[in-house]
């Protein structure tokens, strides 16, 4: 398992209360860290170069040059996988952003379900664009999670003993060989988990089992190797029973 670095994030205000709510919000509930704010444009060029930011927070209304004229100035400078949030009191600023490729608009004072809804939407975009990113075609698959701690850490298929479907919160979980449990984004879908590789296999409307870790089948119930052979919940749905051991004795 690798833990991911801390998003990086940017802001650009000439307000400086807005500047530390909007750091608060970003640092306390997600997985970023602000590594700079600016107040104005003609300081923020060079800081943001520096810095290398994924997330720049801008302000349409700015000092010395709108914000909008800002963006289109750092386009080239900015990493190509960067993106940028508009950050105003007025909608009336939407469709020029829109037209200068922004990531999204958040309106001040932000909200939490706002923001909540830009950052999942960022990370669901992260995800995506990961196996183009980081991975060959030699080299297998991961699966971005999120831990209670808001890290967000990658794992190996290896690493992956099996997936349940969590019927009280509604979501998938990733159990791990080490016993770790980790959940899934809240639109994982089985579909979902079994595309990420052909060795995941569904075994019951709830489990879906990496058959690499299988040690046996037993009164229809999949045994796991060491450590987790001592977990017996691992059932065999009568719809799925063929198919797991068609795998099983292929291996």
């Amino acid at each position: 398992m690798n833990r991911q670095k801390l998003t990086k994030a940017f802001i650009i205000d000439d307000n400086i209360n807005a500047i530390e709510v909007l750091r608060r919000m970003l640092e306390s509930s997600y997985s970023v860290e602000v590594v700079g704010v600016a107040y104005d444009a003609e300081t923020a060029a060079d800081l943001i170069i520096k810095t290398e930011p994924d997330l720049l927070f801008l302000d349409v209304e700015l000092p010395t040059m709108s914000g909008l004229d800002f963006c289109s100035m750092m386009h080239n400078e900015l990493k190509p996988e960067a993106k940028v949030v508009f950050y105003t009191g007025h909608d009336k600023y939407m469709l020029d952003a829109i037209r200068r490729s922004a990531f999204d608009f958040l309106m001040k004072p932000p909200t939490e379900q706002d923001l909540a809804q830009i950052m999942t939407r960022y990370y669901e975009n992260k995800l995506t664009d990961i196996p183009q990113a980081i991975y060959s075609r030699e080299q297998l698959p991961i699966i971005l999670v999120v831990n209670t701690f808001n890290e967000h850490l990658t794992l190996r298929l290896d690493d992956c003993a099996f997936f349940r479907y969590n019927q009280e919160r509604k979501v998938w979980e990733v159990v791990c060989m080490d016993k770790t449990v980790y959940t899934l984004r809240h639109r994982t879908t089985a579909e979902t988990i079994l595309n990420y590789a052909t060795d995941l296999l569904q075994i019951h409307k709830r489990y879906i089992v990496n058959i690499n870790h299988i040690k046996m089948i037993q009164d229809a119930v999949c045994i796991l190797e060491e450590p987790m052979d001592d977990n017996r919940e691992l059932k065999v749905s009568k719809n799925y029973r063929q198919d797991l051991l068609a795998a099983f004795y292929s291996l």
